[in-house]
C-alpha cells in the first residue's frame, strides 16, 4: 500500500501546476465534489488548525482558483468556493492523471484493471473503517 500511495503522490506532484500543492488540490478536490464549505468546515474536514486553513484558503484565493463570500445566515462565516479558473486546473490535472494509467491499462487490460481499482476500494473502504473506529471519526467522510 505504501508504494501505491507513494507513487500516486509523485504522479500528483509531477501533474500539478507548479502554483499548487497536492494538499490545495485535495481542497479543490473537495469543493469540486462536495460543494461550497466554510473554512471550519474545511479545516475539520482536513484536521488542520483554522489558522492553517485561513492560510491555505488565503494562498489558493491569490491563486484565482477559489473565491470567498460572507455566509448568508452567518456574517461572520466564510464561505469558500471554487472558481471556473479552479475547477479548470482540477479538471486538466486529473485528465493528465488519467493518462499515466494508459499504460497500466495496457498491461493488464481493461477489465483486470476495473476488478483491480474495485478491489483497491475496498481495501480503502475496510482501511477507512478501521481508522475511524480507532479515532471517532466518520468512515464515510470525504478527506
Amino acid at each position: 500500500m505504501r508504494i501505491l500511495s507513494e507513487n500516486a503522490q509523485r504522479e500528483l506532484d509531477n501533474r500539478l501546476p507548479d502554483t499548487l500543492t497536492s494538499r490545495q488540490f485535495e481542497v479543490l478536490n473537495r469543493l469540486y465534489f462536495v460543494g461550497d464549505q466554510t473554512a471550519s468546515e474545511l479545516a475539520a474536514a482536513f484536521d488542520v488548525s483554522a489558522p492553517s486553513m485561513s492560510q491555505m484558503i488565503t494562498r489558493l484565493r491569490l491563486e484565482g482558483v477559489i473565491e470567498t463570500s460572507r455566509k448568508s445566515d452567518d456574517a461572520r462565516a466564510k464561505l469558500v468556493r471554487i472558481t471556473e479558473y479552479g475547477k479548470g486546473i482540477l479538471e486538466s490535472t486529473v485528465q493528465s492523471l488519467m493518462s499515466g494509467f494508459e499504460p497500466v491499462e495496457e498491461a493488464l487490460g481493461n477489465t483486470r484493471l476495473q476488478h483491480l481499482l474495485q478491489e483497491l476500494e475496498s481495501v480503502h473502504g475496510a482501511l477507512s473503517g478501521a481508522a475511524s473506529k480507532t479515532t471517532g471519526k466518520d468512515a464515510d467522510a470525504e478527506p
